[in-house]
Parts: C-alpha cells; structure tokens; sequence
C-alpha cells in the first residue's frame, strides 16, 4: 500500500513527464484517472499546461532523473536521523499542495538542498514565486495563485478567491460568533487587494502582513497590520474600525487612508485620504483631517502633522513609487523590500542627497540605477542582488 507523499510524488512525476512529451500510455491513462478524480485536479492540471514558464521548466529538467533525486533526499534525511520520517499529508487541499510540490522537485534539481524539509522548501519558492500567502485560522498556509477556489472557515464564514486576483468572505445567518483569523502576507515584489467580510477593502503592499478576523462579531472590528496597507473601510458607526501597527492603534469610521508601519523602520505614517480618523499614540489622541499625514517616531516619541499631496503616498497600490526631496537612503529601504535586493552605500555622504522621481514598481531594479547613474554624480552598478552607490 503507497503513503500519501509516494501518491503525492508519483502524480507530480506523472505531470513532469506529460508536459515534457515523455509520458507512456500506462502513465497517460493513470494521470487521467486522477484528473478525473475531483474537480480542483483537473483545474490544476490545467493551469500547470497554461503556464508557459512552468512549460519551459519541465522541459529544461527533462533530462533529469527525478526518482533518483527523491531517493537521495531521503537517503540524506535518514542518515541525519534514522527515526525521522518524510511525511507528506495530503488534506482536502491536495491540488493546491500539488503544485508547490511540482515547484519543490525542479527546487531540489537545481539548488540540491540539503536540509529543508519539503514544506520549508515549499515556503521558499512561495517567496521566490512573489505570491501571496494566506494563513488560515487552523495554520494551514495557502499560496495564492490565479485560481477559482472557494474554502469554508471554522465558523462558517466561505472565502472565495478567483482566477482574477479578488477575494473576498462571505458572511450568512449560519455564521458562528466565534472569532477566527486569517492572516495574508505579501513577500518582495507583490502586492495584494482584498474584501473583509465587513465590506472594506484592503490592499497589502509587498513584505506586508494583515491579521484580521474572518467576521466581524463584536461591537469593535479590529485589525493587526505590518508593513504598509491603505484601506476604504465600510461605514458602520456603530461598530467602530481599528488598525493596531507598531504600537499605534488608529481609530476610524468610514475612511480611507495609508498605514506605514515596517518593523525596520524607526516611524510609523497614517496618511488620510478622506473622511476622518484619531491616532492612539502614547495615551493622546490626534485627529486627522483628509490630506494630513501624521508621523510617529518610536525612538523620541515625537509627532508630527502636516499638509501632504497624498497622491504621492498611495500611487504604491496604482503600480508606483513617487519619490519628491527624498533622502536616498530612504528612497533605498522602499526599493529594497520591493526588488528584495540589498542597497549600498560605498561613501556614506551619498545616503542623505535627495532624490525626486517615479518609479515603475514593474521596472527592474538595473532601471532605477542606470536612470541614477546617468543624471547623478554618483557611480552605480549592480552585481547579482546587490546594488553599489558611491
């Protein structure tokens, strides 16, 4: 009798030779039959054949011997501890698990990892895949690829995710009071909308996390942000809406504003676009009106309120970075989390000149540097995944 990951690698074998042209007709036949198994196998398969890039990718490991490669990673695992076991666990999302797994073989071909697991290898190319991840409230992790999927939380709320990019919860007199989470994280060069169950919408720019219930149930809807998120939160003033990030919690009611809250940072922005919120800073209270950005800075408490063009604070959500008589050195920390690239300065002086300009955040990152090179007096270059200012 086969475990599940032997069932598991098999069908991604099986896959791995259908695309590569090198499948025989008993294979042919045993991958139909799964196909024809459930509805999310076969929407799997045929989102594998529609991307030409992972096309590409079979057809280049072709050559390799994929068996032999699983079995010297067992091999190697077993030698490290000979009561550890590989198991993979195939659950109700099998054909979401399928393809992350397809990704870990080519993974294991080319990089020959020694001491990840699969799952840890999985997480890996998530983040070299720059989608999102989805947590659910049972620590089951989802990658979000293009699909039409649809899952049912723990207290009945039903999360839909189409092949378009939107998702959205669906609340229904069913809907239990108890308060789950989901939690939605964004890696380096992705950034992500969705709907909360509440209506308001929420767009996540990249290495960005949001926490945030699955319904609604008491008299305050409360989120837990990291990074940087704008949101258009859904009128209800009898259930007032907060964002606790980086010890600030912003109180809101029918508003829509940017939060800039990196951990690596040493401030933390609410930026707001319309309506009305109060920022809980230290036991005071500011309120904000539309255009006016509050900045916080966590090592001297200090706060500042100003008049802003909150244009130039929000175009990240529109595909943009604008930049106008920034210091380098923070136009480097932006760019370095979207191109997850390492920014450095060879002569110190260089991190406080000013920088004014637009950024296409689908440009690669050897654009902004050659666009710097040419209309600056500093000398830049790019070597691998790190890029030299002097």
């Amino acid at each position: 009798m086969k475990h599940n990951g032997d069932v598991l690698f098999e069908i991604s074998e099986l896959i791995y030779k259908d695309l590569s042209g090198n499948a025989t007709k008993e294979e042919q036949l045993k991958l139909d039959t799964w196909k024809n198994e459930s509805e999310q196998n076969r929407m799997l398969y045929e989102q594998i054949c529609s991307d030409e890039v992972m096309r590409g990718k079979i057809r280049l490991y072709r050559n390799s011997d994929v068996q032999s490669a699983f079995n010297s990673f067992i091999q190697r695992r077993e030698q490290k501890n000979s009561r550890r076991r590989l198991i993979i666990r195939i659950s109700r999302y099998a054909a979401i698990i399928a393809l992350p797994l397809l990704l870990v073989l080519f993974y294991w071909y080319q990089e020959k990892v020694e001491e990840k697991s699969p799952l840890e290898v999985a997480h890996t190319m998530m983040i070299k895949k720059n989608v999102p991840v989805l947590t659910l409230s049972n620590g089951q992790q989802m990658v979000l690829y293009n699909q039409d999927l649809t899952l049912n939380e723990e207290n009945g709320v039903q999360i839909t995710m189409k092949s378009e990019g939107e998702m959205q919860y669906i609340t229904s007199d069913s809907t239990k009071e108890e308060m789950v989470y989901n939690t939605l994280t964004t890696p380096s060069q992705c950034d992500f909308s969705f709907t909360l169950a509440d209506g308001t919408r929420v767009w996540l720019n990249a290495q960005s996390s949001l926490r945030y219930p699955v319904a609604f149930t008491g008299k305050e809807r409360v989120v837990y942000a990291e990074g940087e998120i704008y949101l258009e939160v859904a009128k209800d003033a009898e259930h007032p809406f907060f964002v606790v990030s980086n010890g600030m919690k912003v109180e809101v009611l029918g508003t829509s504003f940017n939060v800039n809250a990196y951990p690596d940072e040493t401030f933390t922005e609410v930026t707001l676009v319309e309506g009305r919120v109060a920022a809980h800073v230290d036991d005071k209270i500011y309120n904000l009106l539309p255009s006016k950005q509050l900045r916080w800075d966590k090592n001297n408490g200090m706060v500042d309120i100003k008049a802003v063009n909150v244009n130039d604070y929000i175009a990240w959500k529109n595909g943009q970075y604008i930049f106008k008589g920034k210091p380098l050195v923070e136009v480097a920390k932006v760019l370095q989390r979207w191109y997850e690239v390492e920014i450095i300065f060879e002569n110190k002086g260089c991190e406080q000149a000013i920088y004014t300009g637009v950024i296409n955040k689908e440009e690669r990152i050897d654009v902004f540097v050659e666009r710097l090179d040419e209309t600056s007096q500093f000398d830049c270059r790019v070597e691998g995944n790190k890029v030299f200012i002097k």
